[in-house]
């Protein structure tokens, strides 16, 4: 990779703070600052505000990310320093804001969403990119780099990102926020396929409660991934500023994969509505198996009942009330007309075949 040069500042200096002030653990951000042409790229790590702000002056493409979650008071030195809108800068404070494409003077905003599924949950994690003529600065939640392979194509001699505008490289931050929730999406499915197994074969108490959970992850990935859609097209519009005819195709692209896991949340959602039938039905199989055993122990047990119960009666012999409880042989009828009960009943119900 010819003209990549890697530097990181300063490594006594937390980064993300301010010349002369004390560090502060949640403001405690990583700031890495990417500035390349066509023909060199430099990438600097942990650097400072106000080095990012030089190098926005620069005639080169400068793109800067800041990870982490800033407080309310760095989010105001950083838009001071990098002339950012204060609405904006609101948005990013107040995370898990609803995908969304905002145009200020010489300056537009995006914000993207980059859940996890952690627990059977959606977690919301938020992506805001700032992009004007020549920079782009994006912000996002979590430690880790989830923008390093955008990073790795930039150090790319030839590749588009050094070839095309700053536009590509919002487009590049865009396609792969929304590519990496398909790892997602076949998360859940797993998920969902492990579910399917379990109502159709020993579902158990907490079976129920699983489908629900997994129901709710997917209503609101379908929320995210509406809203983000519809951010997408507002950037393909011809009317965005800074965005070139050329880089609209491949965010037609981008928004293809965004309709595409728009379908197969659409094709999880019918799966899960489809568990939760398939439980109800095993629960009602199973009821319907215990009401007809029930029905069954009823149907034979009751006539035997009522002839136990009547030849057991205690009736004077002697006046004649009862003359079949002095024959000899009146136990054995009395078993001969039982099981006579329990076949009819048993030649009945099978040819009613409810058995």
């Amino acid at each position: 990779m010819d003209g990549v040069v890697h530097r990181h500042t300063k490594p006594g200096t937390a980064p993300g703070t301010l010349a002369g002030r004390a560090p502060v653990p949640d403001e405690a951000l990583d700031f890495t600052l990417v500035e390349y042409t066509q023909e060199d790229v430099v990438i600097l790590h942990n650097v400072e505000v106000d080095e990012c702000r030089f190098h926005l002056g620069t005639p080169g493409r400068t793109w800067i990310d800041v990870a982490g979650r800033p407080s309310s008071e760095m989010l105001r030195d950083l838009g001071m320093a990098f002339n950012l809108h204060p609405l904006a800068l609101e948005d990013v404070f107040h995370s898990n804001q609803r995908a969304k494409l905002d145009l200020y003077e010489g300056q537009g905003f995006i914000v993207l969403n980059d859940p996890s599924y952690e627990d059977g949950e959606i977690a919301l994690r938020q992506v805001s990119i700032f992009f004007g003529e020549n920079y782009v600065i994006s912000f996002h939640d979590q430690k880790h780099d989830i923008f390093k392979p955008v990073r790795d194509r930039v150090q790319t001699a030839g590749s588009r990102l050094r070839m095309f505008g700053i536009d590509y490289l919002v487009y590049a931050l865009i396609d792969l926020v929304v590519d990496r929730k398909f790892p997602l999406i076949e998360t859940l499915a797993s998920h969902l396929e492990e579910l399917e197994d379990e109502a159709l074969g020993h579902p158990t108490n907490d079976t129920l409660g699983h489908i629900h959970q997994a129901r709710r992850a997917l209503v609101t990935f379908h929320r995210l991934e509406w809203a983000e859609r519809e951010a997408i097209l507002l950037v393909m519009r011809p009317e965005t500023p800074f965005i070139m005819p050329e880089t609209r195709t491949y965010l037609r692209d981008c928004f293809d994969h965004s309709v595409g896991l728009l379908d197969l949340v659409e094709s999880y959602r019918e799966m899960c509505n489809g568990l939760m039938e398939i439980y109800l039905l095993q629960a009602s199989n199973r009821m319907s198996e215990v009401m007809k055993t029930m029905a069954v122990i009823t149907v034979f047990f009751l006539p035997l009942t009522f002839l136990t119960g009547l030849y057991g009666m205690n009736f004077d012999r002697d006046k004649g009330n009862m003359p079949e409880l002095g024959w000899q042989f009146g136990y054995v009828f009395f078993w001969c007309i039982a099981l006579s009960v329990v076949v009819g009943l048993y030649v009945w119900v099978k040819r009613k075949r409810w058995l």
